[in-house]
């Protein structure tokens, strides 16, 4: 049997009920419009031309009837697609309104088996089509079912009421694990002005080049998954996935930097592999801890990949590298408008944490304007690359700023810039704005906390977690890393440095 001649799912009936009771009851009209947000949820063309003039004069505030939906049909050229007289039938055919509700979520399901239908229908005619890219075709595909899902969320508002329970029990879990309530982040200052990265919420690392953006997107992944035991999944479009194990296996070597590992420059040799993997074993058991490196993933294809991986691994965290090296949908973003692309991708990714009841941490790049500037060269946030969205659609912003990088000694309350980063919580929905100081070996990978007590300039110490140790900067145990490189930084290997 040819499935192609088959009829679609409609109710020509249901479809005609839920529009007469649109021109007769104020009340159920609310219903209808906050259910059935598009015309193209009716089959009948008829029907999709009236629900179209209907949402037309609400949206203007103006009163629905049969009158002024004849009027609004004269109005736009409609009237030889809807005569007068068919727009009375509907009306004169009304039924009762109490079960409006079950009548509109029958009409989208037709709906959305139709869409699965033309969507499947679509794929397999592409599927055929040899000069088609498979990824390319899976990815319309997705946009369909995505555009679909949303669409099919219908859920009502709930009072307060009802959710405070759930707001009590996440106090309580609060006060008992010292206000952690979301995944740490492997650095204590950080985690007490966070509370840790908490579920829905999207937070934007951005940085300049240079700055140990990766490399602190990778303290924060290892942290997690290594450390704290809770699945993880990276998307990295700027490095393939090896070199990111590659720096990790630095960061729990201690040893060597990540430029010697890739060079081979291991003290003992071929031999030395062996004892690097002793001294691996948090990464060589990382079972938990999932990389993608697909280049330039759309914003769907990433959406679809996440999904997948909290379905089948149960990841409870994400991270992106980059934003802006994501492509945005096409279908809906005008050729060269790259800042409405921007737009939509930070749209799409906090529209993800909140789906998938996750942290989404994204690296961003900033404007060349941060070069430009005068003094400490320090970011704000005008200059978030190509787009205000991402500053309105983050639950957090934090920029990486590492003053020894640009020649810059001190912070302002003298503490030394060697070896440290500066996390600038510049934007906190729900916290407070903060400049925090920690501990770094960037080509290492190695974060920490910074030991507040007092010291002498130049000796600030840090708490290394690994070894449950207190070290003074510039006192470091050569078991533990190697000796300062006196290279001025701007000769330092482009491989030691973040990107």
């Amino acid at each position: 049997m040819n499935t192609q001649t088959h009829v679609p799912p409609h109710s020509t009936e249901l479809e005609a009920a839920v529009l007469g009771i649109a021109l007769q009851e104020r009340n159920a009209l609310n219903t209808i419009l906050s259910l059935l947000p598009s015309e193209q949820v009716f089959y009948t063309p008829k029907h999709q031309t009236v629900y179209k003039a209907i949402r037309q004069l609400h949206q203007a505030g103006h009163a629905v009837d049969m009158k002024t939906v004849i009027h609004q049909l004269a109005a736009t050229g409609q009237t030889h697609k809807v005569r007068p007289a068919d727009v009375s039938e509907l009306a004169i055919g009304i039924g009762s309104a109490a079960h409006i509700e079950t009548h509109c979520r029958i009409v989208l399901e037709q709906h959305a088996r139709r869409v699965v239908i033309t969507a499947a229908r679509g794929m397999e005619a592409h599927g055929y089509d040899e000069s088609r890219d498979a990824l390319e075709v899976v990815a319309e595909a997705q946009v369909q079912l995505t555009q679909l899902h949303q669409l099919m969320e219908t859920r009502g508002a709930v009072s307060a009421a009802s959710l405070l329970p759930g707001v009590l029990d996440r106090i309580r879990r609060a006060v008992g694990m010292s206000g952690m309530t979301g995944i740490p982040t492997g650095l204590t200052q950080l985690n007490s002005a966070t509370g840790g990265w908490q579920p829905k919420h999207l937070i934007v690392i951005g940085a300049r080049p240079g700055m140990g953006k990766t490399a602190a997107l990778l303290h924060h992944a290892r942290e997690a998954a290594l450390v704290e035991g809770i699945p993880t999944g990276i998307f990295s479009m700027e490095m393939p996935a090896d070199e990111l194990v590659e720096r990790l296996l630095a960061t729990e070597v201690k040893t060597y930097s990540n430029s010697d590992l890739r060079k081979g420059n291991l003290q003992g040799g071929v031999e030395e592999v062996d004892h690097l993997l002793s001294k691996a074993q948090l990464l060589a058991n990382a079972d938990n801890l999932f990389i993608d490196d697909t280049p330039a993933l759309s914003l769907h294809q990433l959406a679809s990949k996440a999904a997948r991986m909290v379905a089948e691994h149960g990841v409870r965290f994400i991270l992106v590298d980059y934003l802006q090296l994501m492509s945005g949908p096409s279908k809906t973003s005008r050729p060269g408008n790259r800042e409405q692309e921007i737009s939509e991708i930070s749209r799409g990714l906090k529209a993800l944490a909140k789906d998938l009841n996750v942290p989404v941490v994204a690296l961003a790049q900033l404007s060349r304007s941060v070069e430009h500037r005068g003094g400490e060269k320090r970011p704000q946030l005008s200059d978030l690359r190509e787009s205000g969205a991402i500053e309105q659609d983050a639950d957090m912003i934090i920029f990486l700023w590492r003053g020894e990088y640009y020649g810059i000694e001190e912070y302002e309350d003298g503490t030394s810039t060697k070896d440290t980063i500066l996390y600038d919580i510049a934007k906190h929905r729900g916290g407070a704005l903060n400049e925090l100081i920690f501990y770094c070996r960037i080509s290492r990978g190695i974060f920490s906390d910074l030991d507040l007590s007092p010291a002498p300039a130049g000796e600030r110490p840090f708490y290394d977690k690994d070894t449950r140790e207190t070290v003074q900067l510039g006192r470091l145990p050569a078991s533990q890393f190697e000796q300062e490189s006196s290279v001025p930084v701007a000769m330092v290997d482009d491989n030691d440095m973040p990107f």
